[in-house]
């Protein structure tokens, strides 16, 4: 199979084989090339692994998982303390309304 993207602007046509695929907004006849080519497509931003340099990217898949695993865990526990925080507040309220 062989691909070809024309692009005129924001526009773009994809071509398989020599005929037209699509055309459209230049994304959607790459999100077409890239669907054709079996690849993967993850809109998040774990492989920066919290960071903005490029240095600080995930080298591998394995440290993407990891730090998607890990900021998951982070989470979690942020909203178990805002839980506890907000029981404590309302016991202090109560003590100070009394």
């Amino acid at each position: 199979m062989k691909l070809a993207l024309h692009y005129a602007e924001e526009w773009a046509a994809l071509y398989v084989d020599g005929k037209l695929c699509i055309v459209g907004d230049s994304y959607l006849a790459e999100e077409k090339a890239f669907e054709l080519l079996g690849v993967e497509q993850i809109h998040d931003n774990a492989f920066m692994r919290g960071q903005t340099s490029r240095d600080g990217v995930a080298l591998t898949l394995e440290e993407v998982e990891a730090y998607r695993a890990e900021k998951a865990h982070r989470q979690d526990r942020a909203r178990a303390l805002q839980a506890e925080a907000k029981r404590l507040l309302d016991a202090a309220d109560e003590l100070l309304s009394e």
